[in-house]
């Protein structure tokens, strides 16, 4: 494997790591919510957020970080993919509010790092799986922003 295809895995890896997390998030999130509706979209993000992981598990599996079309390690850093993974740090203090706010970043930056990779895939089945993933997490963000907006802003 090249050095290009190394730094992709160890993006794919980071990926995965972040879903995992999602999935931690969203069911102590849930956890914590006194709001059944509530408890129950964040249950099931977090499900979905499992089905993310499995898609890319199966991707590295399948040989996904060959069909990248930068050339150089450079590059790959260039796209800035391992920013879009950041971690946006939440305290056990944090108001549901805060929950909130954090869940939709994440989401639009999952939204963003599966946008950019489908962009450097060259492999159409591998783009159409990074494609449906950055559909996904956008619609995730859309209905986090709509219990937002439920909850925060009732009167809007």
């Amino acid at each position: 494997m090249s050095s290009v295809q190394d730094a992709f895995e160890k993006t794919i890896r980071l990926a995965i790591q972040r879903e995992k997390e999602a999935y931690n998030f969203y069911n102590e999130a849930a956890k914590n919510s006194q709001l059944s509706p509530s408890a129950k979209l964040l249950h099931d993000l977090a499900h979905r957020e499992v089905t993310h992981r499995e898609k890319l598990e199966k991707a590295l599996e399948e040989g996904v970080c060959e069909t990248f079309s930068c050339g150089t390690v450079a590059e790959v850093n260039d796209i800035g993919l391992s920013d879009l993974l950041a971690e946006i740090p939440l305290s056990r203090d944090s108001s549901p509010q805060e929950v909130l706010q954090v869940a939709m970043k994440r989401e639009q930056a999952s939204h963003e790092f599966y946008k950019a990779l489908s962009e450097q895939t060259t492999h159409t089945t591998f783009r159409t799986v990074f494609e449906a993933l950055a559909r996904e997490e956008l619609d995730h963000k859309n209905r986090l922003e709509k219990m937002y907006e439920d909850i925060f802003m009732p009167e809007m």
